[in-house]
C-alpha cells in the first residue's frame, strides 16, 4: 500500500445534515423576498439542482451551488445580480456551521499520517469548497494531495478522477486504496483503473466496506 485515499462528502463527515442547514437558510433568506410557500420551494429546489445537473453533466459545475441559485432566481422572476450571491453564501455558510467529522476519523488520519503514508482526497465539486471544507473540519495539513473534478474536468467515476490522485501522490494506482461511500462513483471508478477499495458507511455484495471509522482503522 503506497498511498491512501478518502473521498470527502458523506466519507469523513455527515452530508445529509449539512445540505438541509444550507437548504433550510436559503429558503429563510428567500421567503421575506417572495414568500414563496415551503412546499413549493422544495420541489423548485429539486427541479433546479436536476435542471443544473441536466445541463452540466457529470462535470463540477453540476454541483456549483451559483448557477443552481442563479437558475431559481430565474424561474422566479428575481434579478441573479442582486440575489444569486446572497442565496449562495447563506448556504455555504449554514452548509459549514453543521459539518461535523465523523467519530474516529482524525484520530485515524493522525495515525496514518504518523506512519508516513500519502494520504489523498478524492472528490467532486469545486476546489475553493472543498478546501473549506477541510478547513472547517480541522483537517488542515493532513492531506498531501487533492484531485477535485472541477480541475479535471470530469466527475467520478471517471478515470482521471483517480489516476490523477494517484499520480499527485507518487503511487501506481494498483498500490492505492481508495476509500469512500458510493458504490458506482468511488468503488466501481476506482477499481476500474486498479485501485484497492473500501466502501464506507454501506454494504455490497463482493466488496470490502466498513460501517464506521472504528472497523475502518482496523483494516489500515
Amino acid at each position: 500500500m503506497q498511498a491512501i485515499i478518502f473521498d470527502l462528502d458523506n466519507t469523513l463527515y455527515p452530508y445529509t445534515p449539512c445540505d438541509n442547514a444550507g437548504r433550510d437558510a436559503v429558503y429563510s433568506y428567500l421567503y421575506p423576498i417572495c414568500q414563496i410557500p415551503r412546499n413549493e420551494f422544495v420541489k423548485l429546489y429539486v427541479e433546479c439542482d436536476m435542471e443544473t445537473k441536466r445541463l452540466n453533466p457529470l462535470t463540477a459545475a453540476g454541483h456549483n451551488r451559483i448557477l443552481f441559485y442563479h437558475h431559481m432566481c430565474e424561474v422566479l422572476n428575481l434579478p441573479g445580480e442582486i440575489y444569486d450571491i446572497p442565496m449562495y453564501n447563506a448556504y455555504w455558510g449554514a452548509y459549514l456551521n453543521a459539518m461535523q467529522i465523523f467519530p474516529g476519523a482524525f484520530e485515524l488520519l493522525q495515525k496514518l499520517k504518523a506512519k508516513k503514508i500519502p494520504l489523498g482526497i478524492c472528490s467532486d465539486l469545486t476546489l475553493h469548497i472543498q478546501i473549506r471544507k477541510l478547513q472547517k473540519l480541522g483537517l488542515v495539513g493532513i492531506f498531501d494531495k487533492i484531485t477535485v473534478s472541477e480541475e479535471v474536468g470530469a466527475d467520478k467515476p471517471a478515470a482521471i478522477m483517480f489516476t490523477s490522485i494517484a499520480q499527485k501522490l507518487g503511487a501506481d494506482p494498483k498500490d492505492c486504496v481508495m476509500i469512500g461511500d458510493n458504490y458506482k462513483r468511488d468503488i466501481l471508478g476506482a477499481k476500474s483503473v486498479g485501485m484497492q477499495t473500501i466502501l464506507y458507511g454501506k454494504k455490497h455484495e463482493g466488496t470490502v466496506s466498513a460501517q464506521n471509522f472504528t472497523e475502518l482503522a482496523q483494516m489500515l
